[in-house]
């Protein structure tokens, strides 16, 4: 019996792409309560927020936190930098289209619609957001070679994971044709 009637047999994997998107916003939410702290009494706190960090600086705000908020806006950038590869494996049903990284949407639909198992499909998308939850809390918080090394690990573990599924899917389209 599973909850809801979902299982590792549902396309589960669909729900890792909303939910990847918010790993990737969520940095700069923490970014963002940093800022508002540090900022508290400044009028101008949210009339540019791409240079509140240097504001930040001018103001004085510890060497500590001005390095925790990069830290938060790398870990943003990088999550945003890199949701369309992992959107590319999870996607399917219909095909999307767009303009810059919008285009690798349309590789999504490689591993459902190639007919990649379910399963394996689900296992690795799950592994894939469980790797970018932790590599932002790594991002955010690493302020030391150990940390930052753990963090470059579970990038390179969800990208892994990604490539895996692509290559699942080129394999099943090649064995369908064949």
């Amino acid at each position: 019996m599973s909850l809801l009637n979902i299982n590792l047999d549902s396309a589960l994997s669909l729900y890792a792409l909303p939910v990847l998107l918010i790993t990737a916003l969520y940095p700069q939410i923490v970014k963002g309560s940093l800022v508002k702290k540090a900022l508290r009494d400044d009028p101008n706190l949210n009339t540019n927020p791409r240079n509140n960090i240097e504001i930040c600086k001018k103001k004085g705000v510890s060497e500590d936190i001005i390095k925790k908020m990069e830290r938060a806006q790398g870990a943003h950038s990088n999550g945003l930098e890199n949701w369309p590869i992992y959107a590319v494996t999870i996607r399917r049903k219909r095909l999307l289209t767009g303009i810059g990284s919008f285009g690798w949407i349309v590789l999504q639909l490689a591993a459902n619609v190639s007919g990649v198992d379910q399963r394996t499909t689900n296992s690795l998308a799950g592994g894939i957001v469980v790797a970018r939850v932790i590599f932002n809390w790594l991002y955010i918080n690493g302020s030391n070679r150990f940390l930052a090394s753990l963090r470059s690990l579970t990038w390179g573990a969800a990208t892994v994971m990604s490539l895996t599924l692509m290559v699942k899917a080129a394999n099943s389209f090649n064995a369908k044709v064949v």
